[in-house]
């Protein structure tokens, strides 16, 4: 079955809360509300500057000096070579957060621009995208973009995923010079692909919109393209289509997005050194024409073109202090140095003047007390209102459908949401069922005893083509007692064919309108064909009952939770299935099973090993359920892993989770 499998609402009262990722550095808390802004400052030489203190920096907000409340720096961490920890290898099993604007890093955006030339440019823009991956710090994520249309793969650290997005995009939809000799140059505003060339301001501005609420992270956007239309003139009246007036509009929209973002781009033409010839055809004239004055015209057009375009490209980094990296043959080695220039930076949160309204949009200036020095940042805010006592009116800027949460692109951050995935192979047929669950505790701060939740999930394959959906209403009733934070997990269940997808789940208060979303990616192997196989790993603290079940989900022995900080008297199961190929008929056989937990150190402090036997598989799988040790162990973060060997086959799965 398509769609909607099952779908369960927990409230698991009285339950102590935690931190999804201790890792993740606190929120900015203050007495009022405080606008957070991430500052670069740069040397003569396009080096960070360190070693700044909150007294260097002087914040100006409409004109008039703002007292600095919070002051941090951020230095991040370089791309070693070291070999992976057991938590770092954990990480593709980590529970997701959409509070990715919490954490430190940059956000990367490759934008590989429709304007890329066919054939050796190609390859030369794929070349710049993978010395972006190969970039990326530990703390970074990355996404791929295109302006033809789609989103190859939304933000990740899996540099596999981004990698395998960018060898399979064909990003070109122009003519190679020997086409256009046969059928004549395309006039690029009035191509209906992308008519008057809107649809890449439309995705630059997408995307310094959709980074405008992760203030502590660095941000950073690579287009990586041939020329950027900015302006558009009169044109004769059978080829004008209005661009003029468009792409004016288009152009304010998205200079104004990137005020507020303090999104740096940075321009790479893949193009390399320009020879501008006249094309073949026109080495000699037609008959009565004079041949040189031809082609002593053509290569003044093109001349003309090719000084356009570089110019072009030099727009955006002038205006949000990029790079403009032309006429060269080799610009992917420029990348690290761009990167370089967001390795250090400050985080700085300001006490705003009264602000007027939700609206009020206030130009911002940071001065520096160091010479020779330029400093990158915001250079307008919205000041936030100081008489909005609810939550949604806190987040009056959040999506009013789940539909809108769901497509955005990046996940809606205005209520936290912790996401779990598991795949298991479906009962019968060689389909699989994913569990998706979704904490959403943090809808339950207003302080009503009942909330009324829309809870969506879907699944996107890697064409960008949804593959599986689930919608569900329900209602949470919250204890009455002590104010104990709940633990609000929304489960559903999803078919899905084997293969790679990102899966996508949303949240919405029906009363107020306010929604969240929080996505994530999910490999989902052959269960059917591979001899060795696992599920994913849940965890969770109580065991299924029939009141828990539902009657068209496969049934799992533990209620799945995205909880992963505990106690050490807390009871905590751990659950998977091994399978041995679901749909072959070779003779079974005995699979080792290794269970660890690991340190942060990579010690093994816990090791067990069991045997699972040939009667133990029941249609070729086997259970495979432990309670975590977490009695015996001291306050710290770990993994979880279990390992199963069968012959010379070795498959893997682990968690993370931390002991308070």
């Amino acid at each position: 079955m398509r769609g909607l499998v099952s779908f369960i609402l927990l409230v698991v009262s009285q339950t102590w809360l935690a931190a999804q990722d201790p890792a993740i550095p606190p929120a900015f808390k203050a007495g009022v509300e405080l606008i957070q802004i991430d500052v670069s400052v740069l040397d003569g030489k396009r080096q960070p500057v360190r070693g700044l203190t909150a007294a260097d920096f002087t914040v100006f907000e409409d004109g008039y000096a703002r007292p600095i409340r919070v002051f941090e720096a951020i230095a991040l961490p370089a791309r070693t070579s070291s070999p992976v920890t057991s938590w770092e290898a954990a990480s593709a099993s980590a529970v997701a957060t959409n509070q990715v604007g919490a954490q430190d890093g940059r956000l990367v955006f490759i934008l590989m621009d429709r304007t890329i030339p066919v054939g050796q440019p190609t390859l030369a823009a794929k070349r710049i995208a993978t010395a972006a991956v190969e970039a990326l710090g530990p703390a970074d994520l990355a996404a791929v973009v295109t302006t033809s249309g789609g989103l190859p793969q939304t933000l990740t650290a899996n540099r596999a995923r981004l990698l395998a997005a960018l060898n399979r995009g064909d990003w070109s939809t122009g003519l190679s010079p020997e086409q256009e000799a046969v059928s004549g140059k395309q006039d690029p505003l009035s191509d209906g692909r992308c008519l008057c060339g809107l649809c890449v301001l439309e995705t630059v501005t997408r995307i310094a919109d959709a980074v405008r609420a992760t203030p502590r992270r660095s941000k950073v956007l690579l287009f990586i393209g041939n020329s950027l239309i900015v302006q558009a003139g009169p044109r004769a009246p059978s080829l004008d289509v209005g661009c003029d007036s468009r792409v004016r509009d288009a152009r304010v929209t998205m200079l104004n997005s990137l005020a507020l973002s303090h999104l740096t781009v940075h321009s790479l033409d893949p193009g390399g050194l320009a020879t501008l010839a006249p094309t073949a055809g026109a080495l000699g004239g037609r008959a009565g024409q004079d041949g040189p004055a031809v082609r002593r015209q053509m290569l003044q057009e093109a001349t003309n073109e090719h000084l356009s375009n570089q110019g072009s490209l030099q727009v955006l980094p002038d205006v949000t202090g990029g790079r403009a990296v032309l006429s060269t043959n080799a610009p992917e080695t420029k990348v690290p140095e761009i990167f370089h220039e967001s390795d250090a930076y400050y985080v700085i949160g300001f006490e705003p003047g009264v602000a007027g309204s939700r609206n009020d949009t206030r130009p911002i200036k940071v001065n520096v007390a160091r010479k020779d020095v330029r400093v990158h940042t915001t250079r307008s805010v919205v000041s936030p209102a100081r008489d909005l006592p609810s939550a949604a009116s806190r987040n009056s800027a959040a999506p009013s459908s789940l539909e809108s949460a769901l497509s955005a692109l990046l996940p809606v951050a205005s209520v936290p949401l912790d996401l779990a995935l598991a795949a298991f192979a479906s009962p019968d047929g060689a389909d699989a069922f994913v569990s998706v669950s979704v904490n959403a505790a943090s809808f339950t701060d207003g302080g009503a005893q009942s909330v009324p939740l829309e809870f969506g999930a879907a699944a996107v394959d890697q064409r960008g083509r949804q593959a599986a959906f689930a919608q569900q209403r329900s209602t949470v009733d919250l204890p009455k007692g002590p104010s104990i934070a709940p633990v609000v997990d929304l489960q559903t269940y999803l078919d899905l064919k084997p293969g790679d997808y990102e899966l996508r789940a949303a949240v919405m208060n029906r009363d107020s309108g306010l929604a969240a979303s929080v996505f994530s990616q999910l490999a989902i192997p052959p269960f059917a064909d591979v001899p060795l196989s696992l599920s994913n790993l849940i965890l969770g603290t109580r065991e299924t009952t029939e009141a828990a079940a539902h009657a068209a989900a496969p049934r799992l022995p533990i209620v799945p939770t995205t909880q992963r900080a505990f106690r050490r008297g807390d009871r905590v199961w751990s659950f998977m299935q091994v399978y041995q190929g679901t749909a072959r008929t070779d003779e079974l056989k005995r699979v080792s099973v290794r269970t660890t937990v690991v340190d942060e150190q990579d010690r093994t402090v816990y090791d067990r090993l069991l045997t699972l036997s040939e009667t133990e598989f029941v249609k070729r799988r086997a259970d495979v359920q432990i309670m975590l040790p977490l009695a015996k162990l001291p306050p710290g973060r770990y993994v979880f892993r279990i390992d199963a060997t069968l012959g010379q086959r070795t498959a893997s799965r682990g968690a993370r989770f931390s002991v308070e």
